[in-house]
This record gives structure tokens, C-alpha cells and sequence, in this order.
């Protein structure tokens, strides 16, 4: 044997693979596959009612102009899924699949066979919808760093999802502006290091953002309670102090620099307290004055009065541990205003649809092969005995073409499959020519 022939058979063996490589191969994409698309996709969520539930924005469906809309997970695999432009918003509470309804005129709910039908009013919407989030950016996985955490409120933000950097307020490069500027995200400082004034990741289990703490000021009264973190401050924007950060008190604080009530160590000797206005303004947001807000507070109430007022001009976030509803004051008053905020009062169940039945079996997933023998055990048994006779006769076939490749010792290379199969098929289309000229003679 020659060099380039001997070098010609190494370059077929590193293409080519066994039967058994193949379906190998397969069964493994197969069985990954699964572990990304558990669930059967085939009954839409709508005839179910509002849900806590995996909530997925088909862009194709939903043009600029129109109506923000989200659909179920089995509507955006079996309804939109060849449509390529879906986004995963994760899970979102009561919310009513919008596949087929007039929030998405053009698109027809295949697996309900609806288009058109009223869409619910009680569903809420935030630029999520769009592929929008945090400070307004577009979210794309490979140009993204740093962590991102969703609010568990959500009643003000949408339940919105924030990076690490941005609930600092840290004004930093958006991904938009930095794919515009030809900029390459991850160059220069290292950015997937842990940001020092930013808690432990491992010390929390729930966050409440800043949108939502402005909304709900009576949560600034936990502050320094069991249950919860320090709070975090929130640099405030260019926009909020003139392009400067020079404000009275709205410089950049560590965590540390916090005690343990919530209110900074130095700022007794340093700032005068806080006025009792009306509201506070910061920036757009209005902070109602904590005494009149709590005016109506039991007498039993486990909770002082207000929050920290050294805090009140600050817009802070809230971060939780796991065992944080332990801790949840309980009197009338406090219990009336959580009645309006079930998930803090009980933790919520996301709807999961069911699993796919050829999921069910974690590793041992049944295989398109195993599949197809399944399926030849179950049909008519006429026409399963044809099947066999024509697997038999091309096993022959294949079993003609392999032997001399056994009989040498060669490899089975791809041009070699596409000759054969392409003299087959010739070999077909002239049978028929031929027994009409045997018959004529």
C-alpha cells in the first residue's frame, strides 16, 4: 500500500463512524434535547385560567406598534416555534396564554384551532414583551455579563429582571451602546468578578428591587429585621443629581458603612434629619411621609413605626433569605397590607405542563429507533410483513455492497455509501424498460 493511498484511508476513517457510533450519537442528542423541552407540548394553558406560569414573546408575531402579547410553553414550540424570534421571559404570575387571541391578530392557536378569540384584560405587561430589560437593553446571552436577578414583587417593576451592577446604580456601558460603539464587552477590566458593594450571592435567596420599595414604602419598616439583608443603596443617576454626584448625602456608600438598622454610622453628625413633608422626592419617585402612612398601625405591631428616615431619600433594595415570611409581622394592620402581596405571604407554585412521555424515563429515553420498532409492533400485519420482506431485501443488498470492504479490510467512506446508492437507484429506473422489452420479444 502506498503513502497516499494509506493517507487517502485515514482521511475516510476520520469521517466515517459505525451504525452503533450513530445511533449512539443520536440517542445522546436525543436525550439532551429532553432535558432542554421536558414537557409535552400539545395542550395549550388558556382553558386553565391566569397562572403563574413559563411565559415566552414571539417577536415575529408581535410587530413594532402592536400590542405586547406572550404565549404559553407548549404555543411557543408547537405555535411559534419555526418562527425564530421567541424570547424567554421565564415565569410571570397570572398570566393567560395570548396565542390566537386579538393581543396576536395574525397568528392562529394550532393546538386550540382559535385566531381571533377576545384576549384577557387582567394580564399585565412590562418591556420584557419587547426583549427589554433592566435599563432598558436588549438581552442577547453572548454579549452579556454579570448576574441578573428578578424581583419578586413585581407589582411596580413587572417583575422585571435586573443586572448586579445596574441595582447599584452603577452607570455602566449599555449592551446596545456597546455593540453600536464595535466595543467588545468582555475586554479590558474583568467583569465577572464579584462586585464589592454587591451581597454574597449565596446570602440571599430573594430580591425585591428599588421600583417596588419605592412603591410599597411600608417594606422599608423591615429593614434591620431577621429575615433581612442590609439594604442596598442605589448610586443615584446622572439624571437625578445634575451629571454630578453632589448632593447632600447621596454619595456612594459601602455596605458596611450601614448599621445595623439600616441607617448609615456618620450621618448623625453629618446631616440634619429629614425633613416631615408630605413626600419625599426622588428623582420621579415619590416616598409618602412614613408617619402619615402609618398612622393607622397597631398597637400590637411587632415593626417601628417607620423605616429608617436617615434612608428615606435613598432608593434602596431589599434582599431576603429563604426563611424571610418567619418574619413577616403579623398583627391587622401589618396583615392587611400583605393580604394585597400573596407571594410574601406563601411562597407560589409555577405551573409545569406535563412531562413528555417519552421523557419519563430520565436516561433510559426511548430512541427514534426504538420508536420506529414500537411503531412496527403496532400496525396492521400485512403491512408489517411487507415492511420486513423490504428491510430484508435491502439488508441483502447493503450486505452485497459491504462484503468486499470486509474481505480487504478497507474503511466504508461517504462517496462510497453515495455510489452505491446512486447505481441503485439507477438500477431501478431501468428495470421496468427492460421487462417491457423482454415481453415485446
Amino acid at each position: 500500500m502506498t503513502f497516499a493511498h494509506h493517507r487517502t484511508e485515514m482521511q475516510i476513517a476520520s469521517v466515517s463512524q459505525t451504525a452503533q457510533d450513530y445511533i449512539d450519537a443520536q440517542r445522546q442528542l436525543e436525550i439532551e434535547a429532553r432535558e432542554v423541552l421536558p414537557y409535552s407540548f400539545d395542550t395549550c394553558t388558556k382553558p386553565l385560567g391566569p397562572l403563574r406560569q413559563l411565559v415566552f414573546a414571539c417577536m415575529a408575531c408581535t410587530t413594532d406598534g402592536s400590542s405586547p402579547a406572550g404565549v404559553c410553553y407548549s404555543c411557543s414550540i408547537s405555535c411559534h416555534g419555526s418562527h425564530g424570534e421567541l424570547v424567554e421571559l421565564f415565569s410571570k404570575r397570572n398570566f393567560e396564554c395570548d396565542c390566537g387571541t386579538t393581543r396576536m391578530p395574525l397568528s392562529c392557536c394550532k393546538l386550540r384551532n382559535v385566531q381571533g378569540e377576545e384576549a384577557r384584560s387582567g394580564n399585565n405587561y412590562n418591556h420584557n414583551f419587547k426583549n427589554l430589560f433592566c435599563n432598558n437593553e436588549s438581552y442577547e446571552a453572548e454579549h452579556e455579563y454579570g448576574t441578573m436577578y428578578q424581583c419578586l414583587l413585581g407589582d411596580c417593576c413587572g417583575e422585571d429582571w435586573f443586572h448586579d451592577r445596574c441595582i447599584l446604580g452603577n452607570e455602566t456601558e449599555s449592551s446596545d451602546d456597546s455593540l453600536k460603539s464595535g466595543g467588545d464587552r468582555n475586554s479590558g477590566e474583568d467583569k465577572t468578578r464579584p462586585i464589592e458593594e454587591f451581597p454574597d450571592e449565596n446570602s440571599f435567596d430573594h430580591f425585591i428591587c428599588w421600583k417596588c420599595v419605592s412603591g410599597n414604602p411600608w417594606l422599608r419598616r423591615y429593614i434591620g429585621n431577621p429575615g433581612f439583608l442590609k439594604p442596598v443603596i442605589r448610586k443615584p443617576s446622572s439624571k437625578q443629581t445634575g451629571g454630578e454626584n453632589n448632593t447632600p448625602g447621596l454619595r456612594k456608600r459601602k455596605i458596611s458603612e450601614i448599621s445595623s438598622n439600616g441607617t448609615f454610622k456618620d450621618d448623625a453628625e453629618e446631616r440634619a434629619p429629614v425633613p416631615k413633608t408630605a413626600a419625599l422626592e426622588v428623582g420621579d419617585t415619590l416616598l409618602l411621609n412614613y408617619d402619615t402612612m402609618c398612622d393607622n398601625i397597631s398597637p400590637t405591631c411587632e415593626l417601628p413605626k417607620s423605616g429608617p428616615p436617615e434612608l428615606a431619600r435613598y432608593e434602596v433594595s431589599l434582599f431576603l433569605h429563604a426563611g424571610f415570611r418567619d418574619h413577616l409581622c403579623r398583627c391587622v394592620s401589618c396583615l392587611e397590607i400583605l393580604q394585597k402581596h400573596k407571594i410574601l405571604l406563601e411562597d407560589e407554585v409555577t405551573y409545569e405542563p406535563p412531562l413528555d412521555s417519552d421523557a419519563a424515563e430520565s436516561a433510559g429515553h426511548d430512541s427514534l429507533l426504538d420508536a420506529g420498532e414500537k411503531a412496527l409492533g403496532s400496525i396492521d400485519r400485512v403491512r408489517a410483513i411487507e415492511g420486513v420482506l423490504a428491510y430484508n431485501m435491502l439488508k441483502e443488498k447493503v450486505k452485497e455492497f459491504l462484503q468486499p470492504f470486509a474481505e480487504e479490510k478497507r474503511v466504508v467512506g461517504t462517496e462510497d455509501v453515495k455510489k452505491y446508492f446512486e447505481q441503485l437507484r439507477r438500477t431501478s429506473d431501468s428495470t421496468p424498460s427492460t421487462a417491457s422489452h423482454q415481453e415485446e420479444n
